[in-house]
């Protein structure tokens, strides 16, 4: 049992029957309000019970930073010349190029996973170690990774720059003492390798998890300041377990609904404890789902699911897929209207060519949309719950292979970023929702909106199954794209990482939040397809890893803090 659980207090199921604590906040204040009029939005007049006095607690948490310890003397050194490596097939060493210099007598050119780059590594020393791959690229973005044994440490790089050869830096990789064969693959068949070193781990920079407690909207409410100063206090310290629901479908008509679907039922019986965090999809709500009757918000059903897991004591975060309005949809047995928020999906629309006209009737059908999704991010906010608000995902594609599925980032950065700020402005200022904590989800660092208008950074990683690494690469990547220190999250994955190994690598994501349906669920089971059940249990348990019955009373957490 893990240390943290023996500390708690209270049960999910006990906290669920709890009435709503130190935050006074009253769940049924929107069961009866099911209008759909977007005027109902600003409509804040209704009059409150008194609050009762909010005693603050930080709960029993340890927050003191976590520095793993390398075991590995500082001058260790290995260097081995890609050319010197066993390769085959494809892969060739090339002598002659025009990507700047390189050592030894050449490099091998042509890698893929069928053809790799091998060698072997003996160490006497088990501990931590960063690899440094000297690598170049084309035009073409690449991407590669390095193995040490089939079960032994990985981890996966990028390649940053174009037509140089440069250092990609795979950090704090545990390798233990002995002999192993290592592997270095393409991802992406376009890259060329000049050497790998292995040296002492650097160690994990912990300044980077030095976040400002100030959310991008002056006016968010209390509760909702209280949990972000929650997530900023354990960023570095902890990582949230997280878990997207299938479409909302939590039965209804019980307080633990939680309690009666399958995912969440076996990853409590498998794993130990519920997840700390419950993701829903406010899909159902685009306009043009609703005009071809889409069942899928009969019954609200994401809004039963959000003040059942709030009244628990968890975390609601939300995302959007937004069906494109009804005039771009192509609707056909192909490109059917459901799948209207991809990009193969729509015809005709040109998101930089709407917004460059604000009067337009394209432009009004984007503000109809966004005004519609306010009307139930207001009945949130009357229910008092916070929302981890992750709109307009994925907006970049994967930058590997620069491809934009979702029709508002099929246009490019410039249009993107402007509707993301419009968004922003709309339901921040406009509708005056205070409930949400803005989590950008861009996919690439050429897209960020400005620290103005969100609150963290995420990306959303598929890694291949059974692939347990930290992603440290991504986590860099993405994290660069302010000078300002963010909280990072992975806000979507397919793969459950393993959290310990995160933390020592430094790639020490706040939450993550795995996908449904195969991801997370076989029949009636936990899925292994992808997460062995081993590895679902290990990273639940990871004293690392925060869990539903593991979080303090976020609502009481102090208010006040100092920067």
């Amino acid at each position: 049992m893990k240390i943290k659980k023996l500390v708690a207090l209270l049960s999910a199921f006990s906290m669920a029957l709890a009435t709503a604590g130190c935050a006074g906040s009253d769940s049924s204040s929107v069961a009866e309000n099911n209008s759909s009029d977007v005027s109902s939005v600003t409509d804040n007049s209704s009059s409150e019970a008194p609050k009762e006095p909010i005693v603050e607690t930080v709960g029993d948490l340890d927050y003191s930073p976590y520095i793993p310890e390398s075991g590995v003397p500082e001058e260790f050194s290995f260097l081995v010349e890609a050319e010197q490596c066993i390769y085959n097939g494809e892969a060739t060493v090339g002598a002659e190029t025009t990507m700047g210099e390189f050592s030894g007598s050449g490099y091998v050119t042509n890698t893929s996973r069928k053809d790799p780059v091998t060698f072997k590594f003996i160490t006497e020393h088990s501990g931590r170690y960063d690899v440094i791959i000297k690598a170049a690229r084309g035009d073409n973005a690449a991407a590669g990774r390095i193995e040490f044994g089939e079960d032994g440490a990985s981890g996966t790089f990028n390649i940053p720059e174009e037509n140089k050869f440069c250092e990609c830096i795979v950090k704090n990789l545990y390798i233990e003492a002995g002999e192993h064969d290592v592997v270095v693959t393409d991802y992406t068949k376009g890259f060329s390798i000049d050497s790998i070193e292995i040296v002492a781990a650097t160690g994990v920079d912990l300044s980077i998890y030095d976040v400002s407690h100030k959310l991008s909207n002056p006016n968010a409410n209390e509760t909702t300041q209280r949990l972000y100063n929650f997530l900023v206090d354990i960023y570095g310290k902890y990582t949230l377990t997280g878990q997207y629901s299938d479409s909302n479908a939590f039965p209804l008509g019980t307080d633990m609904i939680y309690d009666q679907h399958r995912t969440f039922r076996q990853i409590e019986k498998e794993c130990g404890d519920l997840p700390a965090i419950l993701g829903l999809d406010l899909i159902a709500y685009s306009t043009s789902r609703m005009e071809f009757g889409s069942s899928e918000g009969d019954g609200e059903m994401y809004l039963t699911s959000a003040k059942a897991w709030d009244k628990a004591g968890g975390i609601v975060t939300i995302c959007w897929h937004w069906n494109a309005p009804s005039k771009f949809l192509i609707g056909s047995e192909e490109y059917p209207w459901f799948r209207g928020f991809y990009t193969e999906a729509t015809q005709g629309l040109d998101l930089e060519k709407i917004l460059s006209d604000k009067n337009g009737e394209d432009y009004q059908l984007l503000i109809n949309d966004i005004d519609r999704i306010a009307v139930e991010l207001q009945k949130l906010e009357d229910a008092d719950i916070p929302v981890l608000w992750r709109p307009l995902h994925e907006a970049g594609g994967d930058p590997k292979w620069n491809n934009n599925w979702f029709w508002w980032g099929a246009s490019g950065a410039k249009p993107y970023i402007e509707l993301w700020q419009i968004m922003y402005d709309r339901l921040t200022n406009h509708w005056g929702l205070d409930n949400l904590i803005w989590v950008w989800n861009g996919q690439n660092t050429a897209w960020y909106p400005g620290d103005e208008y969100c609150d963290m950074i995420s990306f959303d990683i598929y890694a291949d199954a059974y692939d347990y690494s930290s992603q440290e690469d991504i986590f860099e990547y993405i994290r660069k794209s302010t000078d300002t220190n963010k909280i990072v999250a992975l806000s979507e994955n397919g793969v459950v990482f393993d959290v310990d190994s995160a933390f020592d690598e430094g790639a020490r994501w706040s939450w993550f939040a795995v996908w449904s349906g195969e991801y997370s669920l076989d029949g009636a089971f936990l899925s292994e397809l992808y997460t062995e059940k081993e590895q679902w249990i290990k990273s639940y348990q990871s004293e690392r890893a925060l869990t539903l019955n593991e979080l303090p009373d976020w609502r009481c957490y102090p208010l006040a803090y100092e920067d």
